[in-house]
């Protein structure tokens, strides 16, 4: 009797010390990285490998991640996130043509500017596992979808701009992550994942 007694205390105690249960709720304001161009061909759509280029820009920025998860159960949490990311790539072009009737040569510079908008939603359920009162563990699977928006300008009349490139528009996600909480509203979190970025960071607000 008292061995079932005690039994009971501690498993009282440890559902009690849980941070998060049933019908709690948590936001998430990530960053993840790394930010890869979501297209699959060259944006400008030609051939770089024959320029010889005066000026080159490429920047990335995001991948900047809303999250959201409710809990089901103490186990079992309803997962949603969205994700932005940016791209840009700004080329100038200098390239050399020939005259074959006048014998000479003649330069021309051109810019090739390219501008991607790039978002991500998806929906799962998140599993969690060692969770006390300060840390949550989960393991997660997701599904959604995602869509690049594009927009590419150039001053070279010979140049075929690429806004029908590809994205695959089925997103899929499987990670596991940790929550730290500092107090009982405020945490941090840190994820890892497969589908949408390898890594995340950011902060966690429990209501």
């Amino acid at each position: 009797m008292k061995k079932i007694l005690f039994l009971a205390f501690i498993s009282n105690g440890l559902a009690f010390s849980q941070i998060l249960e049933y019908k709690d709720a948590v936001v998430e304001l990530d960053i993840g990285m790394p930010n890869f161009k979501p297209l699959t061909t060259d944006p400008s759509g030609i051939d770089h490998s024959i320029f010889n280029f005066g000026e080159s820009n490429v920047k990335g920025y995001g991948q900047f991640i809303l999250k959201g998860e409710y809990f089901m159960s103490d186990e079992i949490g309803l997962a949603a996130a969205f994700n932005y990311g940016y791209w840009y790539m700004y080329d100038v072009a200098i390239i050399d043509s020939y005259d074959g009737v006048t014998g000479q040569w003649t330069q021309s510079n051109y810019f090739y500017e390219t501008k991607v908008h790039k978002i991500r939603m998806t929906l799962g359920i998140n599993f969690h596992m060692i969770r006390t009162e300060r840390l949550d563990t989960y393991f997660g699977i997701q599904g959604g979808g995602k869509r690049a928006f594009e927009s590419y300008q150039t001053d070279d009349p010979n140049a075929q701009g690429n806004a029908n490139a590809y994205v695959f528009p089925i997103a899929a996600r499987v990670h596991f992550g940790a929550r730290f909480f500092f107090n009982e509203f405020l945490g941090a979190n840190l994820e890892f994942g497969l589908g949408g970025p390898l890594l995340s960071f950011g902060a966690t607000y429990k209501f």
